[in-house]
């Protein structure tokens, strides 16, 4: 070594003691730092990862099985009394511009191109004269022209021997499907829309409203369109589009608006309260994944929320506790299971977050008012 060489001596590492439970924090902390995934090239702006929670992921799953689809053409002069609560009408209008008006509530103007939505039924009356006695709805279907399985064609003007090629051209056409009110409302999401939902086309504020309702109204024509092949998968889209608008940050009011003179039976606080984006985690899970056995605590955790908060704003979005959303849900998907597939209650069970058949039944006849075995009456 030569001489101008100097030696440096470094004291001696000093050892500090570490706890266990603090070594394991630190390894923690290593892993997350390091074990980080591979850099991929950026997403595209506004692209949503694959899986994301979304509302649109929320109520893709949806499918409501129709009553019955049908047309009406209604012709001028006419007025119409739907009485059942059960049933639930979606309606599209087409031609000449009429009216609904929802029992006790002021009428609603509406016109080529609006649809209106009443997701809990009740008494209503669609009509152009207001004076004129109302025929009811099962007088309508007697005036059937056409069916084709379930989709009727009903035709007033012909029935009356009034039509002509102006009148024809002029009438007001009622397309459209009828749901079981109490099967929506397992629905938390469509439990949550206003009492009447209108849509006008004139409006221009959603931009698929007036093709989706131009391609409604050919579905569920018989003599001469779609003779209501591919009704029921549109008039599903069309809900889980109501639903998505209702949901969406962009001036809800605008779009959906309940009668004037029914409060919302929910006793929902303002709209803003129904855009929560953090409960987007929660919500995602329980609708993708309900056979899990989910608690308060772990749907808190997944949108970082403490468990006070959590269910404080859960409610003020949805109507309803976050266990009290998820009985409901559970309950629909098992509902649609029994309908749709040669499964028994058990199986379903498993499928849907319940350890056994017996409990699922009692959720089911709490939250439908019926017994599982009774769902076909």
């Amino acid at each position: 070594m030569p001489s101008s060489a100097r030696r440096i001596f470094l004291p001696a590492p000093r050892v500090i003691g570490i706890s266990s439970s603090h070594r394991d924090r630190v390894e923690a902390l290593r892993e997350a730092t390091y074990a980080q995934p591979a850099r991929t090239s950026a997403p595209r702006r506004g692209a949503r990862p694959q899986g994301a929670a979304s509302y649109e992921a929320l109520v893709e799953s949806w499918r409501f099985e129709p009553i019955l689809h049908f047309q009406a053409r209604l012709g001028a002069g006419f007025a119409i009394a739907i009485d059942s609560r059960r049933r639930a009408p979606l309606y599209i209008f087409a031609g000449r511009s009429c009216q609904i008006q929802m029992h006790g509530a002021a009428p609603v103007h509406v016109e080529h191109g609006d649809v209106v939505f009443l997701p809990r039924g009740g008494a209503h009356r669609i009509f152009d004269t207001p004076h004129l006695a109302p025929m009811p709805f099962h007088s309508i279907i007697a005036h059937q022209s056409a069916r084709e399985g379930q989709t009727y064609a009903i035709d007033l003007e012909a029935t009356h021997g009034r039509a002509s090629p102006a009148d024809l051209a002029q009438a007001t056409a009622v397309s459209g499907s009828f749901f079981w009110s109490e099967r929506l409302q397992a629905a938390p999401l469509v439990a949550r829309l206003p009492e009447m939902v209108h849509l006008r086309r004139r409006d221009d504020v959603q931009p698929w409203l007036a093709p989706m309702a131009d391609l409604l109204h050919w579905l569920s024509s018989v003599p001469d369109g779609g003779r209501g092949v591919g009704m029921t998968e549109a008039v599903n889209a069309l809900i889980r589009h109501i639903v998505l608008q209702h949901l969406r940050e962009d001036s809800p009011a605008q779009v959906v608006a309940s009668v004037r003179g029914h409060a919302d039976p929910a006793g929902v606080a303002p709209s803003a309260a129904r855009h929560d984006a953090r409960l987007l985690p929660a919500l995602h899970a329980m609708h993708t994944r309900p056979e899990q056995p989910w608690t308060m605590e772990m749907l808190a955790g997944l949108c970082h929320m403490a468990r006070t908060t959590f269910a404080t704003r859960f409610q003020q979005q949805t109507g309803l506790p976050p266990m009290g959303y998820l009985a409901r849900w559970r309950v629909q998907m098992a509902a649609r299971l029994l309908r749709e597939r040669r499964m028994s209650l058990d199986e379903v069970a498993s499928r849907v977050g319940y350890s056994t058949g017996a409990i699922l039944a009692r959720a089911y006849k709490r939250v439908l008012g019926m017994s599982p075995r009774g769902r076909g009456r």
